[in-house]
């Protein structure tokens, strides 16, 4: 009976040992198939500059951001669209001329500077 005893106890030991193991296995994986997903979460974020740009011709000096304004200002006017609207510009600054040509959203037009 002793020697029963002993295979039914050895049996529950490695029984348990055998659940361990598998627990233990199952966390790993589960660890493996996260460790993709954190790393896509630890990747740096992206750091906006501001940037200013000034144009000086003659005896001018005029900030790239105020042309903008004055370009997106004509063509709302222009279109009668909001200025929110515009998502495409495209600025052409003729000294020169005096002039800022624009392409906003495909339409064009000219400021006097």
């Amino acid at each position: 009976m002793a020697a029963a005893k002993k295979k039914a106890a050895t049996a529950a030991v490695e029984e348990k040992a055998a659940e361990t193991k598998a627990v233990e296995t199952k966390a790993v994986e589960t660890k493996a198939a996260k460790t993709p997903a954190a790393e896509k979460k630890a990747a740096p974020k992206r750091v906006c500059k501001k940037v200013s740009i000034e144009l000086q011709y003659g005896e001018k000096c005029v900030d790239v951001a105020s042309l903008e304004g004055l370009a997106v200002a004509a063509w709302a006017e222009a279109t009668g669209k909001a200025k929110t609207a515009a998502k495409s510009i495209n600025l052409y600054v003729k000294p020169e001329e005096n002039a800022l040509y624009y392409v906003i959203e495909g339409e064009s037009g000219k400021v006097e500077l």
